[in-house]
């Protein structure tokens, strides 16, 4: 299987908020090897790293030591222009908050990775249509995210990391603001996806039931982990 992410003695310190005293080590020391396909659980209580370890393999935030590779490629050899392309072509991404826009129909948020004039040619509105149809919001199509319930805005989202067939998905707390029943369908949902489309899925959670529905699952301690799988 293609190796999607490789991450090599990753580590990721702020500066001291005070002068004079060390640096602030969220990070240390992680290694992580992630083929196609692969859906990995990362676990960990709060403040250990499990965000920021996914703004990394997002290319959102950059490793103060260590190498962090996606599909072979070093991304911060590239340009800020060919980063946010690869970016945009690779790799999806998934919040708590849907972070859809209120102004825009459920389509057009789908559509939006494809208005940032870094996608390849083909038909998206066509696959677009497709995701949100097997999402079952072929009827919602045209209204807005105001008129969608808290799962239905977080179905909206999963289509539209979906939309450019990324080799990497980044899911943070995916469920963590939908009831225990909605939880479950999104979970589901976003390991079936994933799966169909091959990609390789990291999803930070809280959820101790979604996380056991994950073939494979980290927990970050005192931030550092390990995990390979080629």
């Amino acid at each position: 299987m293609p190796l999607v992410l490789a991450m090599h003695n990753v580590t990721r310190s702020f500066p001291a908020a005070i002068p004079g005293q060390p640096d602030l080590t969220i990070l240390s020391g992680v290694t992580l090897k992630i083929v196609s396909g692969t859906a990995l659980a990362i676990r960990g209580p709060s403040g250990c790293g499990k965000s920021t370890l996914l703004y990394l393999a997002g290319t959102l935030d950059r490793p103060s030591s260590g190498t962090l590779e996606i599909l072979g490629q070093n991304p911060w050899r590239l340009s800020a222009r060919d980063l946010a392309a690869f970016r945009n072509q690779h790799i999806g991404f998934i919040f708590q908050d849907h972070q859809l826009l209120p102004q825009c129909s459920v389509l057009e948020n789908v559509l939006l990775p494809s208005l940032a004039g870094f996608a390849p040619n083909g038909n998206l509105r066509e696959r677009a249509l497709q995701l949100i149809e097997r999402v079952g919001l072929a009827h919602r199509t045209h209204q807005r995210p105001g008129q969608l319930s808290g799962g239905e805005r977080q179905r909206v989202a999963v289509c539209r990391a979906l939309l450019q067939q990324p080799s990497l998905l980044l899911a943070d707390e995916p469920t963590g603001n939908l009831d225990p029943n909605t939880a479950t369908e999104i979970g589901s949902l976003l390991l079936e996806m994933a799966a169909e489309n091959q990609t390789a899925l990291l999803c930070v959670t809280h959820s101790d039931e979604l996380a056991a529905r994950f073939p494979h699952a980290l927990t970050l301690a005192n931030g550092t982990a390990e995990f390979q799988l080629n």
